[in-house]
């Protein structure tokens, strides 16, 4: 027998104490109960093919529970002593421990008489006198209930397995499917239910129709909800309620109870935005088709694929004069003449069977009763996927005229020859008419081009003609007067005027450089730039130059993407902007510069000739000045263009910067209204690399000079400027070779002997620098090389993309400089 301890917990004969074993929680109760009710130490449930579950022996195998459930019987199966019982006496778990000696146990069916398990209960000590009545009707009657809360469960299971494999047919279902209430309270819904209205399933629960879809489609379906919660299953189409254009083919479906009320409403909703709109597109064709084929002559017909006529335009009831409806099908027939219908029968079934095209002439009875020859034919509208025929389209042409015209050419084959000979001569008249017409047409239309061509070259020229004989001048009366003074032998302001024609040289340099902004041809040495770095260093630069009665604005973008650009010319270009932006606020105001990143879509560069889209740093600079007109904006960017009085800006700044920008890959747009302001828009490219360091600053050296004998080749094609770096590099000690053009600095870097440096122009004539130099790295592997160009034809100059060990230098430049650079090359000074 059993007892218990301190805290109440069972104890079986031994004194160890048992707890609840893993498994059937829900015949805990159970399990507890019929172990008290027969005063026993163990009970447990066992199931075929899975571990006891209960209050189970210590040790006890899964091989002894089952050959101890297999004593149990329909009423409860007794064995007084299991060690004196010849089924169970060599069992484990009755000769070791856990000496089990007294078994109790009834077997659990299901509803259909199924074996479900057995209840069993077990003790450390035979019983003689087995179960009192009392305790095998109590046992009997546990293991019925335990029968039941076995099935029950099953059945729970089998519920939950067929909600969660319903869960995923809807799911998976291309539908919108969803359950409502008597009180419109949705109950269940979908992922594509809750997709199409913006919420996840677990917000669509719980939550009434109306508050889901809104007033006023509610208020529409209103009237629906009532036929189908009276019973009638409605399909309706609707357009999505947030108007996104979408459409859903809906059907409310009334679930009924036992009694034939309507318990709820299960909602099924299909996207019909295809079908919708290919709907639209057949019927938008369709009214094309009727409103050519009712404006055609010709009479027009259309069949089925299988000849069947169902299409006849007006000008085929006109004709024939025959009620509207009355030649479908094969009714056409009876307006044949008698004489043709074999024929055409033949033909046109051959056409069905063949797909050939259908064409034959043959006489139609008139509204007026006389026979006239037409000329019918017809082709077939393939599937473009398939290749199957979907439908026959024909004319029938009134060719009765014609007919008879043969009949007279037979008749009179000269006079018919005359008559076309006339009309085709009228023809290649008209036609000749036409092609002049045509070719004057052209002829003005060149014309004017040429003239606008010719307008806008010579306002560019204008231009600049304009300031170079302004720069010349400065230039050539300097060099005049100091001739003059040496030929007197005078030189106390030779300086001065050296100095003069330096100052419009160098300005000449600079015109120079912004007509080749403007033209997107300038040498750009592009770099990675952080635009936030470069607009925040030129603060006190902009603040200096605005003065006081401009208030100037910063503002910078966190988390703003590099650029690939030449800094310089970047920086050049905000400086421009600052000074228009100055200029138009004479009275004062504000300037804002602001940096961003941007997307431009496709939408966007749709309009915007020569703009790829993609990400892009803007930097805007905006005022609040003056405002500029429509028509000024339109020529904003054209060179030598300006609103400014004469002698106060050369109009080419804003071109400038728009060339600068288009050179860079990038995009420039002006926004302005008058006495509001204006902002204009600089969009640079996103780079996705690292930025660049900072170049170091200048150390303000001498002009170096060669240390060890160093030889540089100088390739240039130009005499005097050969000359002048010649003779720049003899003077600082360097052993010079030069060579007039690519082949011959080819030549020379293939043959053995020492060069430290190329000095080459870009520009040569036949074998350019670039390629010359590309065929010598064969040769010289580590060949360093200085390129010289003014003008970026070679865009491999304009982006960065120069090898290791090769520079650039833009004409014209200072000795100073370029002696520098030399030195650099041949011998980098360390930082």
């Amino acid at each position: 027998m059993s007892s218990h301890d301190a805290s109440g917990q069972m104890q079986p004969a031994g004194g160890e104490a048992v707890t609840l074993a893993a498994g059937e929680p829900e015949l805990a109760d159970t399990i507890r109960l019929a172990r008290a009710l027969c005063g026993s130490a163990f009970a447990l449930i066992h199931r075929p093919g899975a571990p006891p579950a209960g209050i189970v022996p210590p040790g006890l195998s899964p091989g002894d529970a089952a050959a101890l459930g297999r004593l149990a019987g329909t009423t409860p199966g007794v064995v007084p002593d299991l060690a004196r019982d010849a089924r169970t006496a060599g069992l484990p778990a009755v000769a070791g421990p856990p000496s089990l000696r007294f078994y109790a146990g009834i077997a659990l069916a299901g509803p259909d008489g199924e074996p479900l398990g057995a209840l069993c209960v077990l003790d450390p000590e035979a019983r003689p006198a087995g179960l009192t009545a009392r305790e095998a009707e109590g046992l009997a009657a546990l293991a019925a209930q335990a029968a039941r809360e076995l099935t029950l469960a099953r059945a729970l299971a089998e519920a939950r397995a067929d909600r969660d494999d319903l869960r995923s047919i809807t799911e998976a279902a291309p539908a919108l499917i969803a359950a409502l209430d008597r009180d419109e309270i949705c109950r269940f819904a979908n992922g594509n239910f809750a997709r199409w209205f913006g919420l996840a399933p677990g917000e669509a629960v719980g939550r009434p129709l109306r508050a889901i879809i809104g007033e006023a489609a509610h208020a529409v379906r209103r009237p629906l909800l009532a036929r189908a919660f009276a019973g009638e299953t409605v399909t309706f189409e609707s357009p999505h309620p947030g108007g996104d254009g979408r459409h859903a083919l809906v059907r409310y479906v009334p679930h009924r109870g036992p009694d034939g009320a309507v318990l709820d409403l299960h909602l099924l909703g299909v996207d019909i935005t295809a079908e919708t709109d290919a709907r639209a597109a057949l019927a938008d064709n369709a009214l094309k088709f009727r409103a050519i084929a009712e404006s055609m002559p010709q009479m027009v017909w259309s069949t089925l694929p299988d000849g069947y006529h169902d299409y006849y335009n007006p000008r085929w009831y006109e004709f024939t004069g025959m009620p509207e409806g009355s030649t479908d099908g094969e009714g056409w027939n009876a307006i044949f003449h008698p004489a043709e219908q074999p024929e055409a029968w033949r033909r046109w079934r051959h056409s069905l069977a063949t797909g050939e095209p259908y064409e034959i002439e043959y006489r139609l009875r008139r509204h007026d009763g006389v026979y006239r020859w037409v000329l019918g034919r017809a082709v077939p509208i393939r599937d473009p996927r398939t290749g199957a025929i979907e439908r026959w389209f024909g004319t029938c042409t009134d060719i009765d005229d014609q007919v008879r015209a043969r009949e007279t050419l037979a008749r009179g084959r000269e006079a018919l020859e005359a008559q076309v000979a006339e009309r085709t001569a009228a023809l290649a008249e008209a036609n000749a008419r036409l092609t002049a017409e045509i070719e004057e047409r052209a002829r003005i239309e060149e014309a004017l081009r040429q003239s606008q061509k010719m307008e806008a070259v010579g306002q560019l020229t204008g231009g600049i003609a304009h300031d170079f004989n302004n720069l010349l001048t400065g230039i050539v009366g300097s060099l005049d007067l100091m001739q003059t003074r040496i030929n007197e032998g005078r030189t106390q302001n030779l300086t001065r005027y050296a100095g003069l024609a330096m100052a419009s040289a160098q300005r000449a340099a600079a015109l120079t450089h912004r007509l080749l902004a403007f033209a997107r041809r300038q040498p750009l040495e592009a770099r990675a730039v952080d635009a936030n770095r470069l607009v925040s260093a030129m603060d006190e630069l902009l603040r200096r130059t605005l003065g006081e009665r401009v208030q100037l604005e910063i503002v910078v973008a966190g988390g703003l993407w590099l650029t690939l650009c030449d800094p310089n010319q970047l920086e050049n270009a905000i400086l421009n902007l600052a000074i228009n932006a100055r200029d138009a606020m004479p009275e004062g105001g504000r300037l804002t510069i602001e940096t961003a990143n941007a997307h431009l879509d496709d939408a966007y560069v749709a309009s915007e000739i020569g703009v790829r889209a993609g990400q892009y740093v803007c930097v805007c600079v905006s005022d609040t000045g003056a405002g500029m007109p429509p028509d000024v904006i339109a020529r904003a960017f054209d060179p030598f263009f300006t609103t400014k009085p004469i002698g106060q800006g050369t109009g080419l700044g804003l071109s400038m910067i728009y060339g600068f920008a288009k050179q860079s890959d990038g995009h420039v747009r002006i926004y302005s209204e008058i006495g509001t302001g204006t902002t204009v828009k600089l969009y640079l490219p996103r780079h996705l690399g690292r930025a660049a360091d900072e170049p170091a600053p200048a150390r303000g050296l001498a002009v170096p000079r060669a240390e060890h004998g160093e030889t540089v080749l100088v390739v240039e094609d130009d005499a005097t400027v050969r000359a002048l770096i010649s003779e720049t590099l003899t003077d600082l000690g360097y052993r010079v070779i030069e060579a007039p053009d690519g082949r011959t600095g080819l030549r020379l870097l293939e043959a053995p002997g020492r060069i430290d440096l190329v000095v080459s122009d870009v520009g040569l004539p036949g074998l350019n620098g670039r390629r010359m130099v590309d065929e010598a790295l064969a040769a010289r592997p580590g060949l360093r090389v200085l390129f010289i160009t003014g003008y970026a034809e070679n865009a491999a100059f304009g982006n960065g993309h120069l090898a290791p060990g090769m520079r650039m230098i833009t004409k014209p430049f200072a000795i100073e400089a370029f002696a520098a650079k030399v030195r650099a090359m041949i011998e980098p000074i360390p930082d």
